[in-house]
Formats: C-alpha cells, sequence, structure tokens
C-alpha cells in the first residue's frame, strides 16, 4: 500500500515538474504554421511567457529562444502587412524587433549544453579539463538577428520620428553592434563603415534630444572617428559638450571643426577665441582673427571678439572702431550692441567726475546700443546693472521699468 501511494506520487510530481517543458513544446508546435496571424503569436507568446517565470523552464535557453522567434515573428508578419496595404503600428513593431532581440540575448547566455559520450558522462575539454559544452540555440539566434540588421534601423528611425528617444538609441545600438560584430561578417552581412558611422550619428542625436549628453558625446565621437565629418555633427557635439560644461574637450572639438570646415561658421572661432583670452594666450588669439578676417571680412562676430582683445592689450579707444564695424555688418548682433555700450559706459566712469558733462554724453551716446542689446538679452544681470546706472545718473525714468 505505502508502495502503491509513493509511486503515485512520483507520477503526479513527475506530471507537475514536467507540465512547464510540454507547455514549450505546445508553443513551439504552435508557431511552426505558415498561415498564422499577429494575434495568434500574441496568444503564443502569452502562453510562452508563463514559462520564463516558472522555475522548471526560466533558466533553460530554449523558452527564451521561442519567445524571441515570436517577437521576431510579430514584426515579419507586420511587415507583411504592412506590404500588402495595411495598416501598421510602427511602434509596436519595432518593440517587438527590440523585445525579441533582448529574449535573444538572454537565450544565448543560457544556451550551453554538455556534450557526454556514449554512457552518458560528460565528455573533458583537453585544453581546460572541464565538462565539454556546445549551444543549441546560439546559431540559429545570430542567423535571425543578423538577417533583421537593416531592420533595427529603420525601426530607429521610426521610434526618432516618434520622439522615443531611447528606443531610438537603442536600435541604433543594436544595428551598429550587430553590423560590425564576427557573425555578420561569417553571415556576409557587414556594412560599410560609412553607413555603421551615419546611423552612429543618429544614435547620438538621438541621446542629445533625449538630454543624455554623455551618451550623446560617446556615439557623435564614435561617428567622426567612423568617417562622418558632417557639421551638423561637430555642432551637435559642440552643444552637447556644452551641456556638460567639458571645456577642454569642447575646445578640441571646436578646433576640430575649425580646421575642417574652415570659415563656415564663426561659432567655431568664437569658442577659440574666448578659450584664448581666458588664458591669455593673446598672439594664438590675433594669429587666428587676423586669418579668418582676412579669409571673410563680412562676418560681424570676427571685429566684435578681435575689439575684446584689443580692448584688453590696447585700451577701450582703440577697441570702440571695432565694435561700430560689428554693428555696422549686423546692426542685431547683441554681443557687439553691448560690447560697444560697454566701452563707452567705461570710458565715461573713467573720467575724473563721472556725472560731469563729458561722462553724461558719454553715457548717452552709449545707451541706444545698450538698450537695443537689453531688447535682444534681456536675461542678461551684467547688461541691466549697466543700464540701471546710468539711468540713475541721467535721472531718468526708464530706471522704473527695469
Amino acid at each position: 500500500m505505502r508502495i502503491t501511494i509513493l509511486l503515485s506520487l512520483a507520477i503526479v510530481v513527475s506530471g507537475i515538474s514536467g507540465a512547464q517543458q510540454r507547455l514549450v513544446n505546445e508553443v513551439k508546435k504552435e508557431i511552426s504554421g505558415l498561415t498564422l496571424t499577429v494575434d495568434s503569436y500574441k496568444n503564443s507568446l502569452k502562453k510562452i511567457n508563463k514559462t520564463l517565470e516558472n522555475d522548471e523552464t526560466k533558466d533553460k535557453a530554449e523558452p527564451w529562444w521561442v519567445a524571441g522567434k515570436i517577437h521576431y515573428s510579430i514584426y515579419d508578419k507586420m511587415m507583411n502587412n504592412k506590404a500588402a496595404g495595411e495598416k501598421v503600428n510602427s511602434t509596436e513593431a519595432g518593440l517587438a524587433l527590440l523585445n525579441g532581440y533582448d529574449k535573444f540575448q538572454i537565450a544565448l547566455l543560457k544556451d550551453s549544453v554538455v556534450v557526454t559520450d556514449k554512457k552518458g558522462k560528460p565528455v573533458l575539454d583537453k585544453k581546460t579539463g572541464k565538462n565539454k559544452v556546445k549551444t543549441k540555440f546560439s546559431q540559429d539566434i545570430m542567423n535571425r538577428m543578423t538577417d533583421h540588421l537593416v531592420d533595427y534601423s529603420a525601426v530607429a528611425g521610426d521610434f526618432y520620428l516618434d520622439g522615443d528617444w531611447d528606443n531610438a538609441y537603442r536600435a541604433w545600438d543594436i544595428y551598429c553592434s550587430l553590423a560590425k560584430s564576427a557573425w555578420a561578417k561569417k553571415r556576409k552581412k557587414v556594412e560599410p563603415d560609412s553607413v555603421v558611422a551615419y546611423n552612429r550619428f543618429f544614435q547620438g542625436l538621438a541621446a542629445y534630444q533625449g538630454k543624455n549628453y554623455d551618451k550623446a558625446v560617446e556615439q557623435l565621437s564614435s561617428a567622426r572617428s567612423m568617417g562622418y565629418k558632417k557639421k551638423v555633427l561637430y555642432d551637435t557635439w559642440i552643444d552637447a559638450l556644452m551641456k556638460q560644461r567639458d571645456t577642454i574637450y569642447l575646445v578640441s572639438v571646436a578646433h576640430e571643426a575649425h580646421d575642417m570646415l574652415g570659415t563656415k561658421d564663426p561659432r567655431y572661432v568664437r569658442i577659440l577665441i574666448n578659450h584664448y583670452l581666458k588664458n591669455k594666450y593673446y598672439a594664438d588669439a590675433n594669429e587666428l582673427l587676423d586669418e579668418v578676417i582676412e579669409n571673410d571680412s563680412t562676418v560681424a562676430d570676427y571685429y566684435d571678439l578681435k575689439g575684446r582683445l584689443v580692448e584688453i592689450e590696447h585700451g577701450i579707444d582703440e577697441a570702440i572702431p571695432l565694435y561700430k564695424k560689428t554693428i555696422e555688418l549686423n546692426p542685431e548682433h547683441a554681443m557687439g550692441l553691448f560690447d560697444l555700450g560697454n566701452a563707452l559706459y567705461n570710458k565715461a566712469i573713467e573720467t575724473n567726475d563721472h556725472k560731469s558733462s563729458e561722462a553724461k554724453k558719454l553715457y548717452a551716446e552709449a545707451l541706444p546700443y545698450l538698450e537695443k542689446a537689453y531688447k535682444l538679452m534681456p536675461m542678461n544681470e551684467s547688461l541691466k546693472n549697466i543700464l540701471s546706472r546710468i539711468y540713475y545718473v541721467l535721472g531718468s525714468s526708464k530706471l522704473d521699468s527695469l
């Protein structure tokens, strides 16, 4: 009697312990059909997901492999439907591809089978002395992922257009990583460096849009190192470095951008000149400014920067004509207006009596430049303080409006 009960319990326990594996086998059979719909795949996915949480099967590679296959199948089916003219949710399709990749990564980590001899004993690796292992699903996984290589770039673009920066970043990262993998080479699916670099640029752009400036800098740098050297890359890279407050790296990138793109953007020159002025590299600053002005004498920024340098080295009187040249070239140049007005203001306060008629004349001359600059830069506290002092000395009622 006792033996009968024990045998019955053993049968019950055996039945319970094999239930999850039977479910895996059941789902494998379900998804082997050729006419499944997206909804059918989703139902199979719900079933296999149970095995990913159960103690009996969660540590095995097979259920994760099956789950990954289903996600990829959902994506493929949706793309087939789209090709047939049906409306498809691009976000759902992209997420299916990302989720499939995630499941496959877990399957790869768990995919190791101990090799045994005819007697069922483990075969030892002659080099390591450890049990020899082989993989069962890894080749199929890598084949499927590399076969969907360009799809990751495509869904990344869809995520980007939808403003989903994180998933756009992930999809481009998967594409770029797979494109340079040994398996892609084996499958002859390697993408040219120029194409990968282009995708790395957009990956960096997605990180920048998502305000993850560390990742943006990393990927933009990677894109540049692979050969993508467009102006938009340098501009985004510089913006990200400014957000990071990484002055040393910023100057290096600005220098490279200026050397490569020449005088196409005075912004690069401004960064370099500000660096030179801060560190008192006046000779370098003069050399650069003289060079860019000679190449293009119509850029207001260059004269404003030259004016600041001249003011430091030779004084206000020699700088004022350069500030005036700035305004002549660009009447809306905010910093030029400020620098000219500030120079006149400083001349006034350097007089023996800053309330004298001579000083007031200089205040009056400075005022229209400073007022216009304030309209263009209302958040500039230094500018606001200077205007307050001038209004006070001149007894202007405008003081109350600041």
